[in-house]
C-alpha cells in the first residue's frame, strides 16, 4: 500500500508541475489542484498499523479497506483535474485548442455557472472551510499517531489531550468539513455535474429542487448515517476497553462540536 500511496501523491504533484511548467495554470486552477490534494490526503490512513481481524460491520470494513481509500483518492484527483481543466478551457481560455479540450472534458458546458469555476466569495468560503477542516483532520492524525486506524482496533491508550480534550471525534469533525467543501467545490448543481447530467435529463440542472435533493439525499444523508454508525461502533469498543475511564471522559466532552454536540 505504501507504493500505491506514493503513486497517488506523485500523480497530484506531477499534475501541478506539468500545468505550471507549460504556463497554462492560473492561480484559481492551482488552488483547485491544491484543494484536491488536501482532500485526497484526508482519505489517506496516516498509520501503518495493520488490522487483520474484522470487528465492525462489513460495510464499514469495505469502506475503510485500502482498496476503498485508494479508489476515493484517485477519484478525487480525477475530479480535481477536470475542475481545473474546465476552468482553464472555458473561463480563462488559456489552453491550446481550449474549445476542443472543453468538448472532451465537458459534454454540455452551456449549463455551467462560470462563478463556480473562478474566484468568487463562494470559492473563498469553500477553500477556507477546506483548510480549516484539513487542519483539524491532520491534527487528529498527529495526536493519535499509530492509534489512528481506519478499521476498528484497540488503541494503546485513551488520548484526552489536544483536540481530544474538547471533542471525542475531531477527525470526523475535520472530515465532515472537508467533505462539505468538496461538495461545494465540485458537486454543485451548475458545477461539474452539469457537464454530464443533462445527457440524462435537463431537469437535473434546471430545476432548483433537484439541487436540494442532491445535497440532502445524495450527499448529506449518506455521510451522516455513515458517521453515526461508525462512531457508534467506535464508542462501543472504547467503552469495552476503557470502561469507567471512558464514561468519565464522555461526560466532559462532546462528540463533534465543542460545547455543542
Amino acid at each position: 500500500m505504501a507504493g500505491i500511496n506514493a503513486a497517488v501523491e506523485l500523480l497530484a504533484l506531477l499534475t501541478a508541475i506539468v500545468l505550471l511548467s507549460t504556463g497554462y495554470l492560473n492561480v484559481y486552477a492551482l488552488a483547485v489542484v491544491h484543494a484536491g490534494y488536501l482532500i485526497q490526503r484526508s482519505f489517506r490512513q496516516p498509520s501503518t498499523k495493520t488490522v487483520k481481524n474484522q470487528s465492525e460491520s462489513w460495510i464499514m470494513w469495505m469502506i475503510a479497506s485500502p482498496l476503498g481509500t485508494v479508489f476515493a483518492r484517485i477519484a478525487t484527483l480525477i475530479i480535481t483535474i477536470q475542475q481545473a481543466t474546465v476552468s482553464l478551457a472555458k473561463i480563462s481560455n488559456t489552453l491550446p485548442q481550449s474549445d476542443a479540450v472543453l468538448g472532451y472534458t465537458c459534454a454540455t458546458p452551456e449549463y455551467l455557472d462560470p462563478n463556480l469555476f473562478t474566484w468568487s466569495s463562494h470559492t473563498l468560503a469553500t477553500l477556507a472551510l477546506l483548510y480549516a477542516g484539513s487542519y483539524v483532520r491532520f491534527s487528529a492524525y498527529a495526536e493519535l499517531g499509530t492509534n489512528f486506524t481506519y478499521r476498528l482496533a484497540k488503541p494503546d491508550q485513551l488520548v484526552t489531550s489536544g483536540l481530544y480534550a474538547y471533542v471525542r471525534h475531531p477527525s470526523y469533525t475535520g472530515l465532515l468539513a472537508v467533505l462539505m467543501a468538496m461538495y461545494s467545490l465540485f458537486f454543485r448543481q451548475r458545477g461539474l455535474l452539469s457537464c454530464w447530467a443533462p445527457l440524462v435529463d435537463e431537469r437535473l440542472v434546471k430545476e432548483d429542487w433537484v439541487g436540494y435533493a442532491i445535497v440532502i439525499i445524495g450527499f448529506s444523508l449518506p455521510i451522516w448515517l455513515f458517521m453515526v454508525k461508525r462512531v457508534g461502533e467506535e464508542e462501543a469498543m472504547m467503552q469495552k476497553e476503557f470502561g469507567q475511564k471512558w464514561e468519565q471522559y464522555c461526560k466532559r466532552t462532546k462528540r463533534f462540536v465543542p460545547f455543542v454536540y
